[in-house]
């Protein structure tokens, strides 16, 4: 390049000369002390520097930009629900009030529903006759106020069956935000690491061309030298192979398939929801039961540490783990399938992290391995199972290494002495079934309690046989309380009696906190009874055997039973739709009988029988399997405690006696994180006993809503199980019927003979 050019112009000799001289001394000092890294290869360390550092930067702050982006999507899907939701509302609807709209006029122009009237401005509205302006802007006013009705009572409701486009946005920017939050993390974390990248980036340039280098002072050579090496380092080294392996995985997340998408959620719902909850975009619900709100003021202030847990909680969770802190002793009785393990588990982790060592859990054996699993996917807390032959060596490990012990009643009577030591909180799983006071297992659960800080009951049907056995739980807990309750007697004080239990008892319904559950849809399957099975069901009757007669239709060769067929044809209407089916039965040998009809599809039968090991193991393996697999359990056995979301069909083969035994059955698998809607499919016969259990169950479910529901209870009875004399009654009828029967029979023979 000629110095005239550079130099200007006017340039004379001697400044050409100065500056020719200037180059060969710069050059001798480049060469001989600083010497300029190749240009090539300092422009590939620069450009696979930038791109990774740009890369990790934008994922580091890509939770703000997602999170956005799912608000505007959930919002433009409401709207888009609204609006399909209004053009199947027809354009009468405009004069429901009687406003003396002209209807007519819209419909000779084609405006068949209000979604067409939606987004006509007035001024197209007064061009049509018929129609003057102000009745154009009475038109829209309805229509707003439709539209705003319509949007205001709308949540996000995710349907991986009936897929939109919106839909599809909503949930891709969920599965980003959900999926790469440890990608983020570590992005940041290495972007922490090598905090001199964005300072290198800048102070390598003068390495990249000949006259940057020259016209730089020698201090900025050095620092660009410096730089270069500390990229080229960085680029061919550890970092840039976790940085790659960060930004392609994260690549791989953001690019994920819609099957992918929808497949993380079916499995994950809760944590989606939780997602769209904690932005705001659930529904503003009761989180706290009916409590006064000067409790509920109290609650909330409360702090809660979660830093060892792995999962996020719904608000109404929050409230929960706060409420059982601050209240130190409580009876949990949400409904079924509200999470009422992962409060415990927030409990435990807030006082894990205040600094208690040991936790203990006491449950029914069929859940020991369920609550081990629930520890190890929600916290960092470390868990012992202490059953079997080696629970007294199980119990000294916990003793010794501290963490969570989780123990069934019967283990904790043989080993209650042992308990010598203070625990941060007792847990105490299906709390109803301590209604004894002169149990064995009560007795010794009353005895621990005296070493544990805190103390937390937990069941979803505190009725399970009285009203009383409510307050005696209570009792256990609050004595105090529990006196102040025997004196309210009747239902007048209803709200006295909220007032009384509210430092004890909180209970929450699906509806007060979740507005994302698919429908429970219950069906009643009544079939008649053929010749072979009415004979069987008469002999049944005329032995006065009760179970017996419980039994119709399954007490006859499957090849004749009518409930038998029905199962069937349900199950495989449930394998065409893509579902998976609960049976449950009372009898182990319906159980086999059903096992014996579906063959191969059939897992199980869970039965009380069944270690709590392997009753997990055929739960995992439901979960695993296909659709149209039927897990067959016994409704004492398969009915508490567990967590099938996977089927979203149940089928009781016979209906039970206690309406708590078939709530609890349901909630297995209609609970937080099911994604379908949920059919029950009772099998009922006509004319026979299953008709009066049925409108027992009925009349009991009624007086359980009365009192657990809303946090109340009295001194009534609330019994559940059928009495002696109920069941003598049935029989007596059903003997009554037969007589009736048979007697119509002989009528009609001496007919046709004569």
């Amino acid at each position: 390049m000629r110095a005239s050019i550079i130099l200007g112009r006017g340039a004379n000799s001697e400044d050409i000369q100065g500056f020719v001289t200037k180059i060969h001394m710069e050059m001798y000092d480049m060469s001989e002390k600083i010497k300029r890294p190749d240009k090539q290869a300092v422009n590939a360390v620069v450009e696979k520097a930038t791109r990774i550092y740009d890369s990790l930067a934008s994922i580091s702050v890509n939770d703000e930009t997602v999170k956005q982006a799912i608000i505007q999507q959930a919002y433009a899907l409401i709207d888009d629900s609204a609006l399909r939701e209004m053009a199947n509302i027809p354009i009468d609807a405009l004069n429901a009030e009687k406003q003396g709209i002209r209807v007519s006029a819209l419909k000779k122009v084609g405006i068949e529903n209000m979604y067409d009237v939606y987004h006509l401005p007035v001024e197209a509205l007064v061009r049509i006759k018929g129609i003057g302006e102000e009745t154009a802007h009475k038109i829209k006013k309805i229509t707003n106020e439709m539209y705003d009705a319509i949007t205001a009572s709308r949540r996000v409701r995710i349907d991986s069956r009936q897929r939109t486009p919106h839909q599809d946005k909503l949930m891709q920017s969920l599965y980003i935000l959900r999926n790469g939050e440890n990608l983020r993390n570590k992005a940041r974390k290495l972007l922490a690491q090598e905090k001199n990248i964005s300072t290198a980036l800048e102070d390598v340039k003068p390495s990249s061309g000949f006259f940057r280098w020259l016209f730089s002072s020698k201090s900025k050579r050095i620092s660009s030298v410096e730089a270069y090496r500390y990229l080229s380092d960085l680029m061919g080294g550890r970092f840039k192979d976790e940085a790659e392996s960060c930004i392609a995985q994260y690549y791989n997340i953001v690019n994920a398939r819609s099957d992918q998408v929808y497949a993380d959620f079916e499995k994950n719902a809760v944590a989606y929801y939780t997602i769209l909850e904690n932005l705001g975009l659930g529904a503003e619900k009761s989180l706290a039961g009916g409590l006064p709100a000067e409790l509920v003021e109290e609650v909330e202030r409360r702090s809660l540490d979660l830093t060892h847990m792995k999962t996020s909680l719904r608000r109404y969770q929050i409230f929960g783990a706060k409420y059982i802190l601050r209240q130190k002793k409580v009876l949990l009785g949400d409904e079924m399938g509200l999470g009422k393990t992962i409060q415990a588990l927030a409990v435990i982790a807030h006082l894990k992290s205040k600094g208690e060592t040991h936790f203990l859990v006491v449950c029914p054996a069929s859940v020991l391995v369920n609550w081990q699993r629930e520890t190890e996917k929600h916290t960092d807390i470390p868990s012992i199972i202490i059953h079997g032959m080696d629970k007294e060596f199980e119990f000294e490990q916990w003793k010794a290494k501290g963490g969570i012990g989780i123990i069934n009643y019967e283990s904790l009577s043989k080993l209650a002495d042992k308990l010598d030591f203070n625990v941060g909180i007792m847990v105490v799983d299906e709390a109803h079934l301590v209604k004894n006071p002169r149990a064995q297992r009560t007795r010794a659960l009353i005895a621990c309690s005296r070493k544990a800080d805190s103390i937390l009951y937990m069941t979803g049907t505190p009725l399970e046989n009285r009203v009383d056995e409510m307050c005696f739980l209570i009792n256990c807990l609050r004595p105090d309380i529990a006196k102040k309750l025997s004196t309210i007697k009747s239902l007048v004080s209803t709200q006295r009696f909220r007032n009384e239990i509210a430092p004890v008892y909180l209970r929450r319904v699906r509806d007060d906190v979740l507005d994302e559950l698919p429908d429970l849809i219950e069906n009643e399957d009544w079939l008649e009874l053929n010749d072979l099975e009415f004979d069987s069901y008469r002999a049944a009757v005329r032995s006065k055997n009760f179970m017996a007669m419980r039994r119709v239709s399954w007490d006859v060769d499957v090849a004749y039973s009518s409930k038998a067929r029905r199962l069937l044809e349900l199950c495989d209407q449930a394998r065409d739709e893509g579902r998976k089916v609960i049976a449950f039965s009372f009898f182990r040998e319906t159980l086999q009988k059903v096992c014996q009809i579906l063959g191969d599809r059939a897992l199980g039968p869970i039965t009380g029988g069944i270690s709590p090991a392997n009753r997990q193991q055929l739960i995992d393996e439901f979960a695993k399997a296909e659709s149209g697999k039927v897990l067959v359990a016994q409704v004492q056995a398969g009915g508490v405690g567990l967590n099938i979301q996977s089927a979203s069909m149940v089928i009781f083969c016979e209906p039970q006696i206690k309406p708590s035994l078939e709530t609890q059955a349901i909630s297995r698998a209609y609970r937080m994180g099911q994604v379908r809607d949920v059919q029950v499919h009772r099998l009922l016969c006509v004319s026979t006993v299953d008709e009066r259990i049925m409108e027992l169950l009925r009349e009991k479910q009624v007086e359980f809503d009365i009192y657990a529901d809303k946090s109340v209870a009295g001194t009534e009875s609330l019994k559940e199980e059928p009495s002696i004399a109920w069941i003598r009654e049935i029989i007596e009828e059903e003997e009554e019927r037969m007589r009736a029967f048979e007697s119509e029979s002989a009528r009609e023979d001496d007919a046709a003979l004569s």
